[in-house]
């Protein structure tokens, strides 16, 4: 059961906030036990394999300022890598194209649109969705179609998307199964999903959950704003419950759609590209997992 309840505030404890009750996955409560207690927070651990935010005790906090200079500045160093993401967010999109047909692609959690462009580089029909309203003007003067919506609400028919993207947002939900329901329902039958999100088994968050930023409290001004944490496994089994088939875990070695000189640069180098994954495994080196997912 998904639960947001705030015990009153005394002078000597602070506000205790129940984020879940239960597993955001399988709905378990029994089969549950701590993970890590923080000064701020509990985090548990689901046999299922979920870690999630289950609750908060959270400090009083300052009124909340609107965008200054310094946000600005963020923001403008945030798009100097702007080639680099978009040249990314090709290669990811490619990983789906090697299982599903071309057609429009839907972004969640757009920020400045560089999935969007890298879509529209490659002959796709794109739109995004974007709660920040910098990011979504931003996107909207470069002639991109963008809705201020959350991954919960989708303003979209059903089976509208070939493809659907959703990179580093489904951490940021404690409710994941509405917003993959949601995926699920704007999604075409056949059409392919891609997912990246944190990786429970970074060798950081295993060894030092207590002080890693990965289970900071959302919103306190330090940590990332999640509630869920994954593992390929994990995700994988809520996918398929929800009438996805998991076809692929991390980077693709060929894409099957990209330029010939492409497909041979990459066919040169998939021995090492294989050797690199094998071993950002085995030590647990990876910070992020990619997914790709078909709507069955």
């Amino acid at each position: 059961m998904f639960l947001l309840t705030i015990a009153p505030m005394t002078t000597t404890q602070r506000s205790i906030i129940s984020i879940r009750s239960d597993c955001p996955s399988c709905g378990s409560s029994g089969d549950v036990k701590l993970f890590v207690q923080r000064t701020d927070s509990a985090w548990a651990l689901c046999h299922c394999g979920l870690v999630y935010l289950q609750t908060a005790y959270p400090e009083p906090k300052p009124p909340a300022v609107h965008a200054t200079a310094e946000n600005q500045t963020a923001y403008t160093a945030y798009e100097r890598r702007r080639r680099r993401r978009v040249a990314k967010s090709r290669h990811q999109i490619l990983d789906v194209l090697n299982h599903t047909a071309p057609g429009p692609l839907l972004d969640i959690g757009c920020s400045f649109g560089y999935t969007l462009e890298a879509a529209q580089d490659l002959g796709l029909k794109p739109a995004g969705v974007e709660i920040d309203a910098i990011a979504i003007e931003r996107c909207r003067q470069m002639g991109f179609q963008v809705y201020s919506a959350n991954m919960n609400h989708l303003p979209f028919d059903d089976n509208q998307f070939q493809i659907v993207t959703m990179k580093h947002v489904l951490e940021h939900t404690p409710d994941p199964l509405t917003a993959l329901r949601e995926v699920r329902r704007v999604l075409n039958p056949g059409g392919g999903l891609f997912i990246a999100v944190p990786h429970l088994s970074y060798h950081k968050a295993i060894r030092h959950p207590e002080t890693y930023h990965y289970f900071r409290l959302p919103g306190d001004g330090k940590g990332d704003g999640h509630y869920v944490y994954y593992t390929p496994d994990s995700l994988s089994r809520m996918l398929e419950n929800l009438g996805f088939t998991v076809v692929k875990v991390n980077p693709h070695l060929m894409h099957s759609r990209a330029s010939i000189p492409l497909r041979i640069a990459q066919a040169a180098i998939s021995p090492i590209r294989r050797l690199a994954q094998q071993m950002l495994t085995a030590l647990h080196l990876r910070k992020e997992f990619w997914l790709v997912a078909v709507r069955t």
